[in-house]
């Protein structure tokens, strides 16, 4: 609070127009009778995959969970699903170069990291209609539940299972927050003027 005077605060510029060009011409994820949960992630320790992953394990019946991403923990992640049965519930796509056509489509975009600072793929599903669930980091709070883009679970493997399990059980939750994003205008105006405002 003592350098509240000297603290400016710009929102994260995003490029919403071009975000949505490129979902239109993205890959969009086949249907599904189970809910579509999507990854964007690295595949590195900080992101959290791997206890995802084991999340998804408890809801296999009742979700397809998709992961955008390559890194160190690939074979990690491949061994894992192999070993808990997973392969017609998790899917590893590897590293896309347009990731927004299958977050268009998903139901739901997980972040499942034990840290992150202000993650731009949280603006880009909320713009293409796709609510978040976030793991509690120190900016989940602003990002996620003060904007209505979506809902913060705790910080651990069992908060994402139980965030995920609240969701699949009040699917009209998840329907109701598409409905209200996809109606919802999003520019990059206040991060501009802002910007603006700061180097003045």
């Amino acid at each position: 609070p003592d350098l509240e005077e000297r603290t400016f605060v710009v929102p994260n510029c995003l490029n919403f127009g071009a975000v949505r060009a490129e979902a239109d011409r993205g890959t969009a994820l086949p249907p599904s009778q189970e809910r579509i949960v999507v990854t964007v992630a690295r595949l590195g320790k900080e992101k959290g995959v791997l206890r995802a992953i084991r999340a998804a394990a408890d809801l296999k019946d009742r979700l397809h969970y998709y992961i955008l991403g390559d890194g160190v923990q690939r074979a990690q992640a491949e061994e894992m699903i192999a070993s808990l049965g997973l392969s017609r519930t998790v899917e590893l796509l590897g590293e896309q170069e347009n990731p927004y056509g299958y977050m268009r489509t998903a139901d739901l975009l997980l972040i499942p990291s034990f840290s992150e600072a202000a993650p731009m793929v949280i603006g880009e599903a909320a713009c293409l209609g796709t609510p978040v669930l976030t793991t509690r980091t120190s900016s989940a709070r602003e990002m996620v539940e003060q904007t209505g883009f979506g809902w913060v679970c705790e910080n651990s493997t069992d908060g994402i299972r139980q965030g995920l399990t609240y969701l699949l059980e009040h699917p009209e939750e998840l329907d109701r927050r598409r409905a209200a994003l996809k109606q919802r205008r999003f520019d990059d105006g206040l991060a501009k003027t802002r910007f603006m405002e700061l180097m003045e």
